[in-house]
């Protein structure tokens, strides 16, 4: 897939045009403020050198995100933030920047807004907002909400401080996110009518079980994932229902009794399922249950870690909200040890302009995994973008509801149930 991203020219073009928009000498200073951005402004696409991910077992560091004070004209009613990465990034970075009340200025509405850096962005952008009783010497504050996704923040609260003379216009922003295109040839497609699943799997067939066993004591699941007996899938017409719940009797595995049950749903033994490169496109219903922990993941043939994850709803957490956040996850590392981990859990379907209905209408989530690039989607539209670090790992799909409560926990709050109307998968490799 082609790179896009702002070359130096395409940059100095944004600047110019922007310059264009203040009267006489001020453009002039304008245009000389912006073009001395331009060569950090707008770095190479992400390359990895031979040896960066050690076989998928490191990744390139965090980029940093900071703001800086600044002046703006008397009287302005539009302000430009400027947000800054320290360097380029190997995956998409999303900042989170409030402007709200200072000393006389007024934010008109105190508001945030979210800022991309996708890989090959400009490493300096403006977000606008509107102000108002910005006169000589009043200021706004401005600040990063949160700890941006896929990065890290750098610096506190500053100032935009109203000063005579003083010139704020717009930088140029990254790439317009990408519109959803599946690569490779269509190797499998079910609905929830025609899902086919049993306790083994095989061709063509989903198995009930992960390929250790039926819980997950190091996540700190309260769950046992059932057998088709247990009654934790059920068809409703052209939907399939995975439900978790809690048991009318605790089971026991190993040493440890599990007093509720998961579901899980996986394609380790269906080569159809499996590919090198290619898409997944999964179309969902998510749960809105208190302590349910519901996925749409990638896991390879050879064992954990790797590990991608295009979807998962913290219900066990108490920030989470089912209807609009989000989360996508790279996991790293070899032999049942992780070394390395870069979420995006703090993004919502507000923050990609999607609407807030997860729990309640019936939503595409997928992914595109190339030799130099894992890209996720939800309805169409791209929200996170990876460089790959797991070149060549044969990835086989997961769709489940976990548990993660109490033992005692009657687990009854909404609906504990993900209902999948279809799943489709292009193998490229």
């Amino acid at each position: 897939m082609i790179r896009l991203f702002m070359t130096s020219a395409a940059l100095l073009a944004a600047a110019i045009a922007s310059a264009q928009t203040v009267p006489g000498e001020k453009a002039k200073a304008a245009l000389l403020t912006l073009s001395a951005y331009v060569e950090d402004a707008a770095p190479p696409a992400f390359e990895p050198v031979a040896d960066t991910y050690k076989g998928g077992t490191t990744y390139p560091a965090a980029a940093k995100v900071s703001l800086e004070s600044f002046e703006v004209p008397v009287g302005a009613n539009t302000i430009y933030v400027t947000v800054n990465l320290d360097g380029e990034t190997a995956n998409t970075v999303i900042a989170s920047v409030r402007v709200f009340n200072g000393d006389k200025g007024r934010a008109s509405p105190d508001t945030t807004k979210s800022v991309f850096f996708r890989p090959g962005d400009p490493l300096r952008q403006t977000v606008s907002f509107e102000v108002s009783g910005m006169v000589e010497g009043a200021n706004v504050k401005i600040s990063q909400t949160s700890v941006p996704d896929g990065g890290t923040r750098i610096n506190g609260d500053q100032l935009a401080t109203a000063r005579a003379g003083a010139i704020n216009v717009a930088l140029p922003t990254g790439r317009a996110p990408m519109q959803f295109a599946p690569i490779g040839n269509l190797a499998y497609e079910a609905t929830g009518a025609t899902i086919k699943f049993d306790d083994k799997g095989g061709l063509g067939t989903w198995t009930t079980a992960l390929a250790h066993g039926r819980t997950q004591v190091g996540n700190g699941e309260s769950g046992y994932y059932g057998t088709v007996a247990m009654g934790g899938l059920e068809r409703r017409g052209d939907v399939l229902a995975i439900k978790s719940g809690k048991l009318t009797a605790p089971v026991r595995d190993g040493l440890v009794q599990y007093a509720h049950r998961g579901q899980v749903l996986t394609g380790q033994r269906a080569p159809e399922m499996q590919f090198r490169y290619g898409t997944i496109e999964w179309e969902a219903i998510m749960p809105d249950r208190k302590d349910s922990w519901p996925a749409l993941w990638l896991l390879p043939t050879t064992g954990w870690p790797p590990e991608i994850d295009v979807y998962e709803g913290f219900g066990y957490n108490g920030s989470w909200r089912f209807p609009s956040s989000l989360s996508s996850n790279l996991h790293g590392g070899k032999n049942n040890q992780r070394t390395f981990t870069r979420p995006a859990d703090r993004q919502t379907m507000a923050t990609h302009g999607l609407k807030p209905t997860l729990t309640t209408e019936f939503h595409k989530f997928a992914t595109v995994v190339e030799p130099n690039w894992i890209t996720m989607y939800v309805d169409g539209v791209e929200t996170i973008r990876y460089a790959n670090p797991f070149a060549g790992v044969l990835w086989y799909p997961l769709m489940n509801v976990a548990v993660k409560a109490s033992p005692t926990s009657p687990y009854a709050d909404g609906s504990g149930e993900m209902l999948v109307r279809s799943v489709r998968i292009w193998k490229a490799q």
